[in-house]
């Protein structure tokens, strides 16, 4: 339950074995590959970069991910919004996927499945082409001259179009109209709207159209065609019936495709991923006309592995270990128990430990689990919670981030359920007999579990959320001096740290004194805590600075929170923003009262209707809530506890093998 020990390791192999040795590593899946030439400056003078296969993945990839992309429209198994939300590798067999390797015929599919898209993609634009004709048609039905004997008048400008019975009238009324136009009415039977031949004189034309358009005239686009409109209306509909014939026969074949081949193109676009990124990390080898010179880190519990293979294998290698320095980026690997694998999301927010240090994943748990438990407070809402998150880390059992995520918050729901009983959170007061009556089960278990009500006690309420923030605090000053003793440095921990803690365990009582009558006792302990925690700091935080004069005013400025590693004004900053804890632990049960009084009103139509404004109400609140309950207990670890001591900034541990986030192996 820490961060892995790893060892830095050179290996040097003849040339002629390095496309074996490649191999080899990549199947064990233990080395952390690093850079030869980052690892070893003055292997520039004798050694190259090792020149990786030629290798054509890219096209390959490129025509994989147009087959899936393509062939997930048409499978039979459509996925739903969690799936999409939340995407799960596709498992494939061990003897299917060596198989899929070797024999799927990529180009082939794709040019299979291309034309395909290709000829639905014409189908589609001419069905849409020929319904916007028909509905273009409709207007002209009725009309006593085919649609060619229209488009050959000449000497005079012919428009067909309609008008709004009112419109149509103003227009017939107009002089000027009457003076400049000639008209017919080709009006069918039973319409609303008028539909009208106009004429004018070319002369008269921008007149004309100034006018129509004045009185809302539409003009209707009159096709080319030999015959009336009701001609071709009926040769469009034969030729969509034909279209669509050949639209349901496509999708058909599509949807053979994707039952034949999507699953096999999902498996060997993650092997072609998974070979990109290999021959992306051959990148770093290097060789020179007899070796072959490969560094990295492994984890101490895999040499005897690597080491087994290798004399088994490569009787020819050499392998030299050490242990990294301070120096070094080292990449981090973390081993944690399967109780706190769930807490490792929020470590994961802010980044992973410096090796050097700790992690501090098994120490935010309890903390963490406890701010959600007082924001969501809520006795109803974490059991509804639990139930959600037990389900969802079933249905994603084989994603394993998902499933962490989700039993993350299943840990959070058994926070809520403590944290709401001690409260008296039941779904904004529903136990109250105006709502489920007299002596109902809910008022008794409120009544028996709760130990006090943030909503009639809100002093005392800030007074625990404050006093969580301090012992926080003290916490995170604690875990700091464990980080400079792992870290080999005792005078900083005792400095850094302790002088901290002396002086801010002062500062509280002193503060507290202020609103709390404190025992005299009490007080001068504070007194003289205050006076020697702020003198030690004043001595001590700027000891790096050169000159007594620049060190004390360092350490001066440093016991107000400008410089230094920690600050008077930053503790008190910090305490404040615990707060929040009461906000939101008050929000949520304000928010749920008002859909019980919301509830209450309507349920005076039928008890149905209480029962679902309950229900719609109160999933309302939980989806709004559970965001607030994670995002701000989450800001509180990462800004104001694991400022004061964790160190972060290291790559993740990346062995060197087959990796991808589409597809699962199995045997």
């Amino acid at each position: 339950m820490a961060i892995d020990r790893v060892k830095r390791v050179t290996l040097l192999v003849p040339a002629y074995k390095s496309r074996p040795l490649i191999s080899r590593l990549y199947q064990l899946g233990v080395l952390h590959v690093s850079d030869v030439f980052s690892s070893i400056p003055t292997a520039q003078v004798t050694l190259r970069k090792y020149s990786t296969s030629a290798h054509d993945g890219g096209d390959k990839i490129q025509k994989l991910e147009f087959v899936v992309s393509a062939l997930s429209l048409y499978l039979t198994r459509k996925k739903s919004f969690l799936d999409g939300l939340f995407p799960v590798p596709v498992q494939v067999k061990k003897k299917e996927f060596i198989e899929t390797i070797s024999a799927f015929q990529i180009d082939r599919v794709h040019d299979d499945c291309k034309a395909l898209c290709d000829e639905e993609t014409s189908v589609k634009r001419e069905l849409n082409d020929v319904r916007q004709e028909m509905e273009l048609l409709k207007g002209l039905y009725g009309l006593p001259w085919t649609l060619s004997e229209l488009k050959a008048i000449r000497k005079v400008v012919v428009r067909l179009g309609v008008f709004s019975k009112e419109s149509w009238h103003k227009l017939t009324d107009n002089p000027q109209a009457k003076e400049i136009l000639s008209w017919q009415d080709v009006t069918p039977a039973s319409v609303k709207w008028e539909r009208i031949l106009v004429v004018c004189l070319p002369k008269d034309d921008v007149e004309a159209k100034s006018l129509l358009a004045f009185h809302g005239f539409h003009e209707l686009t009159v096709p080319e065609f030999p015959g009336k409109a009701e001609e071709r209306g009926s040769e469009l509909e034969k030729r969509e019936y034909i279209l669509l014939d050949r639209q349901e026969t496509l999708r058909a074949k599509m949807l053979q495709l994707a039952d034949q081949y999507h699953h096999k193109a999902v498996a060997l676009l993650g092997y072609l991923e998974s070979e990109r990124e290999k021959q992306a990390v051959e990148t770093n080898f290097a060789r020179s006309k007899k070796l072959l010179v490969i560094t990295g880190y492994i984890r101490t519990r895999d040499v005897h592995m690597l080491e087994d293979a290798l004399k088994a294998e490569f009787p020819q290698h050499a392998a030299i270990y050490n242990d990294p320095s301070p120096e070094e980026n080292v990449p981090v690997s973390l081993t944690l128990s399967t109780l706190f694998r769930p807490v490792q999301l929020i470590t994961n927010m802010f980044g992973l430990p410096n090796y050097f240090t700790f992690d501090p994943t098994p120490y935010i748990v309890l903390n963490f689990l406890l701010f959600f438990g007082i924001c969501f407070g809520d006795v109803i809402y974490g059991i509804m919670l639990m139930g959600l998150s037990y389900y969802m880390m079933r249905r994603y059992r084989l994603n394993y981030g998902l499933s962490n995520f989700f039993c993350l918050f299943f840990y959070a729901g058994i926070s809520t359920v403590f944290c709401g009983a001690l409260m008296g959170g039941w779904a904004g007061g529903l136990y109250k007999p105006e709502y489920l009556g007299q002596g109902n089960p809910l008022l008794r278990l409120k009544e028996t579990l709760s130990v006090f009500d943030p909503l009639n006690d809100i002093l005392v309420a800030l007074v625990i959320a404050l006093g969580l923030g301090i012992v926080n605090q003290f916490y995170a000053l604690g875990l700091r001096m464990y980080r400079e003793f792992r870290m080999g440095r005792p005078a900083d921990a005792l400095l850094d740290g302790g002088m901290w803690l002396i002086f801010l365990s002062g500062l509280v009582i002193l503060i507290g004194h202020v609103f709390i009558a404190a025992p005299p006792e009490m007080v001068r302990i504070g007194k003289a805590a205050a006076v020697l925690g702020v003198i030690g700091l004043v001595l001590t935080q700027g000891r790096k600075t050169k000159g007594i004069a620049a060190r004390l005013i360092t350490g001066l400025i440093s016991v107000y929170g400008i410089v230094g590693t920690y600050g008077a004004t930053t503790f008190i900053s910090d305490i404040l923003s615990y707060s929040r804890l009461l906000a939101l632990g008050l929000t949520t049960g304000i928010i749920a009262m008002s859909f019980n009084i919301i509830a209450d009103l309507v349920g005076s139509a039928g008890t149905i209707f209480f029962i679902l404004a309950l229900i719609i109400g109160h999933t309302l609140n939980f989806a709004i809530c559970i965001i607030g309950s994670f995002v701000h207990p989450a800001r509180l670890i990462m800004l104001e506890f694991f400022s004061r001591f964790y160190e972060a900034g290291a790559v993740r541990f990346r062995p060197f093998g087959f990796h991808s986030e589409r597809i699962q192996i199995i045997d």
